[in-house]
């Protein structure tokens, strides 16, 4: 599909100068670039400042640069982009985080597998990368046989426009965080398919590294344990999003989806646990996962209750 048009879609925040690297690398692949800022705080308090001049710059290397008024979650900033690409007329939309960088021919397997897809009669796809920082992206079953990614993440990820006509856009009442999942459950239950493109690649930041450094008595059990155990862990305010947010879907999906959900538990369960048990701020981080598994069960949506944030800021001072 070497004519495919595709706009691209960069969500930002508080961008720095690797925003500038990632439209570098992205324009050069496809027909156009919106980047849309989601409320950077920094945009209000200092309007000539670092962040502004960061988006001035994007906006004078061809992107077109979209501003919110407030921060209203990744799910609204990318509908605001998606608007703009379709209305452009895209054949289909690459969305980004600021931070990703792509491979220099990611466009073009991607239109290539598009075409194959097409000649088997698939049309309604998500396309995801191979490998994100060089580790193979979790992936299930083959459909016709393409093979199907298990849960493909939001940046690097290249939606048809037949699936945005058939499911529509972004739920935004997840504000953030598994945004990019339940498109994916909604698009699959109408009868869209999610393909990993073979040889594509993506580095993007997952979290911060930490480390925790076992007690004594457990360091002869643990190989290295000397020098301690590197991980990657979220900021401790995604907690209430990712539990809040993946009860809301396994309560709608877990007929239809029960492998997923049961999948989904297990990997999350570990992720999130391992966080809660060896990384930093720890009683913030159960303070609000539970707080979030209470609101998943009540169905609310929305950006986190301010006194939430504010209790688990106080949890976070205690402990430090």
């Amino acid at each position: 599909m070497n004519n495919l048009s595709v706009v691209a879609v960069i969500a930002s925040f508080e961008p720095a100068g690797d925003l500038l690297e990632v439209l570098d690398h992205v324009s050069a692949q496809v027909d156009s670039v919106v980047i849309v800022d989601d409320g950077s705080p920094s945009l209000a308090t200092d309007p000539t400042g670092a962040v502004a001049g960061v988006l001035d710059r994007c906006a004078a290397a061809g992107a077109t640069v979209l501003h919110t008024s407030e921060n209203r979650g990744i799910a609204h900033a990318l509908n605001q982009g998606v608007r703009v690409a379709l209305e452009r007329g895209a054949a289909a939309v690459l969305t980004l985080d600021q931070d990703t960088h792509l491979e220099p021919d990611y466009i073009e397997r991607v239109g290539d597998h598009l075409d194959l897809a097409s000649s088997v009669g698939i049309r309604r796809v998500l396309a995801s990368p191979s490998r994100i920082n060089e580790d193979v992206a979790p992936f299930w079953f083959a459909e016709r046989g393409l093979t199907l990614a298990f849960e493909p993440i939001q940046s690097g990820l290249v939606i048809t426009r037949e699936v945005f006509d058939e499911v529509g856009l972004f739920d935004e009442g997840l504000f953030i965080d598994c945004v990019e999942t339940e498109f994916y459950l909604r698009a699959r239950a109408r009868g869209a398919h999610a393909l990993v493109v073979p040889g594509t690649g993506i580095r993007h930041r997952l979290g911060r590294r930490a480390r925790w450094v076992p007690p004594r008595p457990l360091r002869w059990l643990i190989r290295g344990g000397g020098a301690g155990i590197e991980f990657s862990e979220d900021a401790p305010f995604r907690h209430y999003y990712i539990a809040r947010n993946r009860i809301v879907l396994y309560r709608k999906y877990f007929r239809t989806e029960p492998l997923w959900c049961a999948v989904s538990i297990a990997k999350d369960t570990i992720s999130r646990g391992r966080a809660i048990l060896i990384g930093t701020q720890r009683r913030s981080r159960i303070y609000l996962t539970t707080a979030g598994l209470a609101a998943g069960l009540r169905g609310d949506v929305g950006r986190i209750p301010e006194r939430t944030r504010r209790r688990a800021e106080g949890i976070s001072s205690v402990q430090s």
